[in-house]
């Protein structure tokens, strides 16, 4: 009997084990165990994968190990039901600038009045120093009809303090005359290139400046510390993180400002995955640092931060500004405004840059609105794809409002990433601007994402945040699938192009990770991928679309880490 356990033990590889204690061969089956056993293994939950529901899943080091229950865990979440998605992208938000003052810390509501906004910006004069700037926004030209919007008309609320509200594009800036003295801005002063100042009959600038033009005025603002711009930076990562954005593309970033990312990335205060995108220009004025910054951008690079992207401006917006590029002539009513819009760069020369920044991988990231904005950023995209290949960085078009139906399959055969900004369709006044500015039946197609599904292009949103009061993506899913504001009613933003939920997701989601170069790795829950995901109150595939945007995120973790959790009920 002893022979035979002794047999047994040696065919099984036991008895080495029974004569040593079992310490040493123990050790390599102990690691082996300690291998498969995941940190945390969610389960009970309702999570959304590309293969369908999954009840749990299992994360180790940051990343999805399994979509099973079968995996031992160190840690078991209940998830009681709970349904889980990949966690949002916003592809084109301004953090930084909002953190810098942004559109200035004299906030007014984007649907008031003439009488309300000039009530709140009289009560923010009264609370400065003799003399000291007051910046803010933002003011909406439809809501301001019978009030003048010339700097007299600031005057008279502030005839001391020099005044400057932006609009609700940004793209716009209204000045007092104290402004506008401090600017240089004079009867003589020329249209700066890119730039408009608006001038009455008489020749006389009015106040408001569009484009470049209010870059003279807005370069006269002093500066806050980096300190301050730091704090106010991570409070706006955390509201993001509240909405269940685990990434972002920072749409336009200047050299301290990639410095302030850095600085809060080395703290360990940086808890998304965030590019930014380096100015070539702002507003079509030349970023005289954009060399030097673009040559060092891999000085900044942490392993959640990049600056490999370009900021360029191809227009302004199709408002009653009419400085958007189009391929059509706007409607009448802006004398100020060339037929057509501004086109903010010789294509000639963007096409040369583009062949050089596609070279070097780095993505280039266009502000383009008006349709021969689009097609003008397409044509510099085209040149970089034929003098270097198609292995190049995925560029990306942003806003893309306008897009002419034979532009849409240039996105798929020139590899580029076709952004929109669906949040605009939160009932914002910039809708009856742009309605205005172009008229039927242009206004049927505004922000064609079902067109851009159907042409088989990389579809991506982007909130553009301070533009819209929040970025909520879940008004930019609702939106996109309904085509209606929030909650449904009767009027709707080019109603043919809506969108399923599975495609709005796509686009918050796996296209986004697609257009960054982490799709292998991110941007949906798969075996393998990094462990970004969000926990919902809800499931939205449940509900009626139209209470798709009450979503509120209960938690958000990036690479397995919870970086947001909701204390509110």
């Amino acid at each position: 009997m002893a022979a035979h356990w002794k047999h047994l033990l040696a065919a099984t590889g036991l008895v080495g084990l029974l004569a040593t204690g079992g310490a040493a061969a123990a050790r390599p089956a102990a690691k082996a165990a300690a291998a498969r056993t995941a940190d945390v293994r969610f389960v009970n939950g309702h999570i959304y994968t590309p293969t369908g529901w999954k009840t749990a899943m299992a994360v180790r080091d940051g990343r999805i190990v399994s979509l099973d229950t079968r995996t031992p865990a160190r840690q078991v979440i209940d998830l009681k039901g709970q349904t889980v998605l990949p966690g949002l992208y916003d592809m084109h938000v301004h953090p930084i600038l909002q953190a810098k003052g942004g559109e200035g810390r004299c906030r007014v509501p984007q649907d008031a009045n003439a009488a309300k906004l000039l009530e709140l910006v009289a009560a923010c004069v009264k609370q400065a120093k003799p003399g000291e700037w007051v910046t803010g926004g933002q003011w909406q030209a439809s809501l301001l009809e019978g009030t003048p919007i010339t700097a007299a008309t600031l005057d008279a609320i502030s005839p001391d303090n020099p005044l400057m509200l932006f609009d609700v594009s940004g793209h716009s800036v209204w000045a007092n005359s104290k402004a506008l003295a401090a600017a240089g801005i004079s009867d003589t002063t020329p249209n700066p290139e890119g730039g408009i100042i608006e001038r009455d009959a008489a020749g006389k600038p009015t106040g408001v400046l569009r484009e470049t033009a209010g870059r003279l005025v807005t370069g006269k603002v002093p500066p806050q510390s980096r300190e301050e711009t730091g704090k106010v930076l991570r409070e706006h990562l955390q509201m993001l993180a509240s909405y269940g954005v685990v990434g972002y593309v920072e749409a336009m970033a200047f050299r301290d400002d990639l410095e302030v990312y850095a600085d809060l990335a080395d703290k360990g205060l940086l808890k998304q995955r965030v590019q930014a995108c380096i100015a070539y220009s702002e507003a079509g004025q030349a970023n005289p640092d954009f060399d030097r910054t673009v040559a060092d951008r891999a000085k900044y690079a942490r392993p959640l931060f990049n600056a490999n992207c370009i900021k360029v401006f191809a227009d302004g917006v199709p408002t009653e500004s009419h400085t958007g590029a189009m391929l059509g002539d706007y409607q009448a009513g802006q004398p100020n405004a060339p037929a057509r819009g501004l086109l903010l760069f010789d294509p000639a020369q963007m096409a040369d840059n583009l062949v050089k920044w596609d070279k070097l991988g780095v993505t280039v990231l266009f502000h383009a609105a008006g349709d021969r904005a689009v097609r003008s950023a397409l044509d510099a995209i085209a040149a970089a794809r034929k003098a270097n290949g198609m292995n190049g960085p995925i560029h990306q078009v942003g806003h893309s409002t306008f897009v002419d139906p034979a532009d849409l399959p240039r996105f798929k055969a020139l590899k580029a990433a076709v952004e929109y900004s669906p949040y605009l369709w939160d009932p914002q006044p910039i809708n009856d601007d742009i309605t205005s500015a172009v008229g039927e039946p242009r206004i049927d197609r505004v922000w064609p994402i079902r067109e851009g599904f159907e042409a088989g292009a990389l579809v991506i949103a982007g909130s553009d945040w301070a533009v819209v009061p929040k970025p909520d993506p879940w008004i930019g899913i609702e939106t996109a699938v309904t085509r209606r504001n929030p909650g449904g009613g009767t009027r709707s933003f080019g109603l043919k192009e809506a969108i399923t939920l599975p495609q709005a997701i796509t686009m918050f989601s796996i296209d986004a990770a697609t257009r960054l170069g982490t799709a292998a790795t991110a941007g949906s829950l798969e075996t393998g991928k990094v462990a970004d995901f969000i926990v919902l109150d809800r499931d939205p595939f449940a509900g009626p679309p139209t209470a798709i945007h009450d979503t509120r995120v209960l938690e958000t973790w990036v690479g397995g880490t919870r970086i947001y959790q909701r204390t509110k009920p």
